[in-house]
């Protein structure tokens, strides 16, 4: 493929959803762009402003991050390309007070409306929830005892 196609097929791409460079990058290899041309795509496309990992990972972050803690997100960023000094700046922005909000909200979902169970097992088993979902132990404590109105340090929880 020749560099105005590749540049072309870029555009579109990047119509359709938006991509880091990475993912750019890796498309246009599939596509057989030649090694010499692409870095001028990837320059023409920055200079065009059609590349920001930055803005990509800030708008990542504020979509998922209403249910997902800061370490599912750095992870999903590290996936998508984003280097992770981009990622940690990105992430540094989110408050201790957002992360306890979204895990709540994560929660408060999964519970649902159904009869509550206090047992153990089931705060055990919300708070493994919880902690898939990139939560940490500062998180999920104070989201247990709003839930379960307990004392979340009965659990068998470790900070990960």
């Amino acid at each position: 493929m020749d560099e105005a196609r590749a540049k072309s097929y870029a555009v579109w791409l990047l119509s359709q959803q938006a991509r880091t460079e990475k993912q750019i990058r890796e498309k246009l290899l599939k596509k057989d762009v030649s090694e010499e041309d692409l870095p001028e795509v990837m320059d023409a496309l920055r200079r065009w402003g059609y590349l920001d990992d930055a803005g990509l990972a800030a708008r990542w972050v504020e979509s998922r991050g209403k249910t997902r803690g800061r370490r599912a997100l750095a992870f999903e960023l590290r996936q998508k390309g984003v280097d992770n000094d981009t990622a940690r700046e990105t992430l540094a922005e989110r408050t201790d007070d957002d992360e306890r909000a979204a895990c709540l909200a994560a929660a408060q979902r999964k519970v649902g409306t159904r009869a509550l169970d206090s047992s153990r097992e089931a705060q055990a088993k919300l708070s493994s929830f919880l902690a898939r979902r990139g939560f940490g132990w500062d998180a999920i404590r104070p989201t247990l005892k709003a839930i379960y109105q307990a004392d979340p340090d009965d659990l068998d929880g470790e900070e990960d």
